[in-house]
């Protein structure tokens, strides 16, 4: 008997491809929803072709759409528009990621929905968001990073601004529209109707600004935050420091600043005219910076410094890569790296799912779908559809699928 979860019951729409809309029906899947993932044919969610690659298998797509049931068809034909349409109409929630404009000139726009299925709660997911100036262009994570203030705000002063290597703005969009979906659905339990829910990239990139909006507004643009590189401009210090032989993260909130002096052993910075409140220590953090750094730099190694900061109860991390993250022990304890194993690309580790519910605590097993997977389970089990009507759509070139292999099967 499978586990259940939370979302058990809770139909799940998916129409969106790459990384910011399957995110959040992954989210959904890992706590049990139904989600029916449409992909375009013949070729699908175009992230199948996304390295690693092993035995025809994608890992990108494998991480992101565990779970799903792959129905794979032509949208633009009468036949899978009408299939889209007839899912509707019993889902709790359907989720596109098109351009804004696209799903209507498809005949999947918010009116045409929400006459199908009163109750649904309809996600649209974009770069920009379905209004405004810019709500016309194609846009991506970095894209939208670069209008929100963000890329300016990383780097150096004196350098260009640099980008990531995550898809920050991508999973936190994906994150964001699940909270507004549950949202949504929480208050369909009180209304019995559903709504229809604008997320954006760009709209939550500039959500993620803590200090420089109100900053800037307050100090009427004399204020205005710019790249700082490894050591914080406003708040310190805050700021990676050179260990033995690797790097360090150190920070001292207003309360602890006193603790963070006595742990260096120069409690004579304390009161000192330089650093004794929170912007004399951000105006001259690059002269403080040197102190912390010496101290550091006579350390035996990496770990005392570590060690002297968690002794204190103070803030302080080594600066993991991604392999040695990868290999805490409290990243494995708390199963956030997780193995699992795929039909067809084998055994590999991904991001487990945030969401943890005392009630549910155990993780689903799922699957990555192929192509066109479940063409006929979803058509005979949602819609009644007959093996004879759904091979008539296979031969019309309406629905596709690829081959399994045996071993998968």
């Amino acid at each position: 008997m499978a586990k259940r979860q939370i979302l058990d019951g809770y139909r799940i729409i998916d129409f969106t491809q790459v990384l910011a809309g399957p995110s959040c029906t992954r989210a959904m899947a890992e706590i049990g929803a139904d989600v029916i993932k449409i992909e375009i044919a013949p070729g699908g969610d175009m992230t199948r072709g996304l390295p690693a690659l092993r035995n025809g298998r994608s890992a990108y797509f494998i991480q992101q759409n565990r779970g799903k049931k792959s129905l794979c068809l032509n949208p633009k034909t009468p036949e899978g528009l009408h299939i889209i349409k007839e899912l509707i109409k019993d889902a709790d929630v359907f989720i596109e990621s098109f351009s804004p404009g696209a799903i209507g000139r498809m005949g999947l726009n918010w009116d045409v929905v929400h006459e199908i299925n009163p109750r649904v709660v309809m996600c649209s997911i974009s770069a920009f968001g379905q209004t405004g100036p810019l709500s016309h262009l194609p846009g991506y994570d970095y894209i939208a990073a670069a209008y929100a203030g963000i890329l300016d705000n990383i780097g150096y002063p004196d350098g260009p601004p640099l980008i990531t290597g995550m898809a920050i703005g991508d999973i936190s969009t994906g994150a964001n529209a699940f909270g507004t979906i549950m949202a949504a659905l929480l208050d369909r339990a009180r209304t019995n109707e559903g709504q229809h829910v604008d997320i954006s990239l760009l709209d939550t990139y500039f959500h993620m600004h803590d200090v420089n909006v109100q900053l800037t507004s307050a100090s009427g643009g004399a204020g205005m935050p710019t790249r700082f590189g490894n050591l914080h401009s406003t708040i310190f210090p805050i700021g990676v420091f050179k260990g033995r032989t690797g790097y360090v993260f150190l920070m001292a909130t207003p309360r602890v600043w006193p603790d963070f002096c006595k742990v260096i052993e120069r409690e004579d910075l304390i009161e000192h005219p330089l650093y004794a409140t929170v912007p004399l220590r951000a105006e001259n953090r690059f002269k403080l910076a040197e102190e912390i750094q010496a101290w550091c730099s006579k350390q035996p190694d990496d770990e005392t410094i570590i060690k002297k900061f968690q002794d204190a109860h103070l803030p302080v991390a080594p600066i993991l890569n991604i392999g040695e993250a990868m290999a805490h022990p409290h990243l494995i304890e708390r199963n956030v790296v997780r193995s699992i194993q795929d039909r067809g690309f084998g055994e590999l580790q991904i991001p487990n799912v945030p969401q943890r519910f005392t009630h549910y605590p155990g993780r689903l097993e799922l699957h990555a779908p192929y192509i066109g997977e479940h063409n006929a389970e979803v058509l005979s089990k949602y819609l009644g559809y007959s093996a004879d009507r759904i091979k008539a759509l296979k031969d019309a070139g309406i629905l596709h699928a690829e081959p399994i292999p045996v071993a998968a099967e």
